[in-house]
């Protein structure tokens, strides 16, 4: 583990690897930069890969504020920081809508875009603000303890990946937690502008078995975007079937490297530099 100041807080990162392109993983709500880990080591590798807790998780400092466009300038400042170049970005549950403000934000340090079970339908409903209303209220995660467990589990989840998951959520504080959705109104008036923006790079969709989006309205909306549902897997797919998706990232990154718009960024972040 390593750190840095990003915007005025400790951020704790993992960094291994070679090879380009520098691969960067970004953590989902109330979670930690382990729900990456399986795939952060195979893809090492061959690939730069880094691995950040968001500000007020695991290892990062809780230095407010805590939201989506707070955690998409920070992840671009560590891109910047340990000179990366323009990376592909692998989000998981809110951290792919946080990769969604960080294209939109800094998008000449984005490369393609991955989404791994983003909570699309929700975000764009304004769902997100009533949940961190709820937690704000009762100060903890205990408000959203039944929904974590009749949503982002299945019957075929394992005990130790259900347990690791939900612990590591409900022992998130209650202001970090209700902090990250704390800018939740911004997806609902411009989801559909920063998912064409996305696709105007190479993006990827995974689902769950039970997708928090809609992968045909995705379908519908998008001209580019590779969708792939992981089968009868849970919210945190990547715990439950690491080898399958360690292989969809593989097969994704086969397509930067084939996009010619890749080319055309990566000219254009070279003639940045001179």
């Amino acid at each position: 583990m390593a750190q840095l100041t990003a915007n005025g807080a400790r951020l704790a990162y993992d960094d291994a690897g070679e090879g380009s392109p520098s691969l960067v993983f970004v953590h989902g709500w109330a979670c930690d930069r382990r729900m990456w880990q399986p795939q952060f080591e195979d893809l090492a590798r061959d690939h730069r890969c880094v691995s950040i807790d968001l500000r007020g998780c695991g290892e990062s400092e809780a230095a407010p504020p805590f939201d989506t466009t707070r955690a998409a300038d920070d992840v671009a400042e560590v891109i910047r920081q340990l000179q990366l170049g323009p990376s592909v970005v692998i989000g998981h549950s809110l951290g792919g809508l946080v990769a969604l403000l960080l294209n939109d934000r800094h998008a000449e340090v984005v490369l393609g875009t991955v989404l791994g079970d983003s909570p699309l339908t929700s975000a764009s409903g304004g769902g997100l603000a009533q949940t961190a209303r709820r937690i704000e209220e009762a100060g903890s995660m205990e408000p959203m303890r039944s929904y974590i467990e009749s949503t982002f589990f299945t019957e075929a989840t394992s005990p130790k990946v259900r347990d690791f998951a939900l612990n590591t959520m409900m022992s998130t504080p209650g202001i970090v937690a209700a902090g990250m959705l704390s800018n939740a109104e911004v997806f609902p008036r411009r989801m559909g502008e920063l998912l064409k923006q996305a696709d105007q790079k190479p993006l990827m969709a995974l689902w769950a078995a039970r997708p928090l989006g809609n992968p045909d309205r995705l379908r519908e909306t998008l001209m580019f975007v590779r969708q792939e549902p992981i089968a009868e897997s849970g919210h945190f797919f990547q715990l439950e079937q690491p080898a399958l998706t360690a292989a969809l990232l593989r097969a994704f990154l086969d397509d930067v490297e084939r996009d010619p718009r890749v080319r055309n960024l990566r000219e254009a972040s070279a003639g940045s530099e001179q």
